[in-house]
């Protein structure tokens, strides 16, 4: 029987497999085999994961076989002996969820969640909901920060319903992933989307401005046979330190695009003369604010590289 796994806690998972949920644990000799030839990962299996199971007597079942991933959605934070975190698997779009206000916009923890899209090659579609909440200022800079890539950006509101439907059109038939900052109104917005959910919503804490977790384990919501939502807990930080500081460039959608005519290659588009990407957020053609987005990421990762190997 082939199914996809819904959730993970520890050795056991839920797998979803012709309309119900099973209970599984993994085949041990497949365990060890998976960990034993991958070394890269905290985690051997993932929720999105599509998987061949073996139903028992009980109703439980046995994992014997992982399927081929088509891409996998991950963090890796610092530390020499930190793993990937494999956070979902066979995604076809991230939802990467901001607010205006409460906890306030923040498009550099974005661009991050940016980078590994496009390394794993998984559209992105960037959601900024509490719309009724933004300052004089505020769509202008999202527009400007986004102009000439590939972002999908929707401005929205759970409160009022704004472009809740355009949101669930383009969601509509995929898996996808949502992930954000606690408080910035994931669960709201999927209620908004899915009334039958009754999702629990959090509260934003008065002290500090963010928001407090509702979700705590990475789960999948079927909402039906073909649309399924990985909803994911509130991150407060977006590791990408497997990405060495070279290659960079190459996953910042609108840099791709023109590095070719930079006349170093590579090209960090930091110190290099000569630099068509720096010509061009000079022209105001490449957003000034997600360049430095761009630098302080690259001096994050060669810091991190310079110390890993010293």
């Amino acid at each position: 029987m082939k199914g996809v796994v819904s959730k993970v806690m520890g050795l056991y998972c839920t797998v979803y497999c012709d309309a119900i949920y099973i209970n599984c644990v993994m085949r041990g000799k497949l365990r060890q085999l998976i960990e034993a030839g991958s070394k890269k990962f905290s985690n051997i299996i993932a929720v999105g994961d599509e998987v061949v199971i073996t139903k028992l007597d009980d109703s439980s079942g046995v994992i014997e076989e992982i399927l081929p991933r088509r891409n996998y959605f991950s963090r890796k934070e610092k530390g020499k002996h930190k793993k990937i975190d494999m956070i979902a698997a066979n995604c076809d779009c991230v939802v990467a969820m901001q607010s205006f206000a409460l906890p306030r916009l923040n498009l550099r923890f974005v661009d991050r969640i940016a980078v590994r899209c496009v390394e794993q090659n998984i559209p992105l579609v960037v959601c900024i909901n509490k719309c009724d909440l933004a300052k004089k200022g505020d769509y202008e800079y999202v527009t400007g920060y986004y102009k000439n890539t590939d972002v999908t950006v929707i401005i929205s509101s759970a409160n009022t319903g704004y472009n809740i439907k355009a949101l669930k059109d383009i969601l509509h038939q995929k898996t996808s992933v949502i992930v954000g900052y606690s408080g910035v109104g994931k669960t709201s917005i999927l209620n908004a989307m899915y009334p039958q959910l009754s999702l629990v919503v959090g509260e934003v804490s008065g002290s500090t401005g963010k928001g407090k977790h509702t979700t705590t384990n990475v789960s999948m919501i079927i909402i039906d046979e073909t649309t399924r939502i990985i909803d994911t807990p509130g991150l407060r930080e977006f590791g990408i330190m497997d990405i060495e500081p070279h290659v960079l460039g190459k996953y910042f959608y609108e840099f791709d695009n023109y590095a070719h005519k930079c006349s170093f290659k590579p090209c960090t588009h930091d110190h290099e003369p000569d630099c068509e990407i720096k010509r061009l957020v000079q022209k105001g053609i490449i957003f000034e604010e997600r360049y430095i987005s761009y630098r302080n990421i690259l001096y994050s990762l060669k810091d991190y590289y310079a110390t890993m190997y010293s």
